[in-house]
């Protein structure tokens, strides 16, 4: 839908090293197709329809889904459970995942995991989408429906708003003469997030 720069689009990369085809609004599509108005988590019971049709993602920002319209947007509609992104512009924020993202975690999350991985081998941060997502997919991957997803999310969700409550109240000593209240507030944060990007860090060098 043209809201992106052409050349750094992450879905036109794909196609154009042939891993996938563009459709236009009016084409019939009968595979899985990511939005944010599913009622449904994507899984591996979405397996056979992804292997038979294919699998679908809207080139739009979500902000603007309303005023898309969609003729392949119908029964197999699907939503991505709760995910980190690795791409540059949105790196470690919830949801914010670009096409090649949106591609590989619905791909992996059906049980497609090799397909998921060419992927994103197209990509520097590729290695580092399945690091921050990590601790989220070895919990999505224990379920085998849609159902089982929504609960897998939720189990994420806590797992995650308690441990950044826990970095919230950990006391970090600053050193004597030390009184600089403008950076308190932000200060637990900012240390567990550096930690927690060197962490990503080690783990994608240890794979390469």
């Amino acid at each position: 839908f043209e809201q992106c720069d052409p050349k750094k689009c992450s879905g036109m990369i794909l196609k154009s090293r042939g891993l996938i085809s563009t459709l236009s609004k009016s084409a019939k599509f009968n595979g899985i197709v990511l939005t944010p108005t599913g009622k449904k988590i994507v899984s591996k019971e979405d397996a056979a329809i992804i292997e038979q049709s294919g699998i679908a993602v809207i080139d739009c920002s979500w902000a603007f889904f309303d005023q898309v319209r969609v003729k392949s947007v119908k029964a197999n509609e699907r939503l991505l459970p709760l995910c980190k992104a690795a791409n540059p512009v949105n790196y470690g924020k919830d949801i914010k995942l670009n096409c090649a993202e949106a591609f590989a975690g619905a791909l992996w999350l059906a049980g497609f995991k090799e397909a998921a991985e060419k992927v994103l081998d197209n990509f520097k941060y590729g290695p580092a989408f399945l690091a921050v997502n990590e601790f989220h997919f070895s919990e999505y991957d224990k379920c085998e429906t849609s159902d089982e997803m929504f609960k897998a999310q939720e189990r994420v969700k806590n797992a995650l708003e308690q441990e950044r409550e826990e970095n919230r109240n950990r006391e970090i000593d600053y050193g004597p003469g030390s009184s600089d209240e403008e950076e308190g507030e932000d200060s637990d944060d900012s240390e567990a997030e550096r930690a927690y990007y060197a962490e990503i860090n080690r783990k994608i060098a240890a794979k390469e």
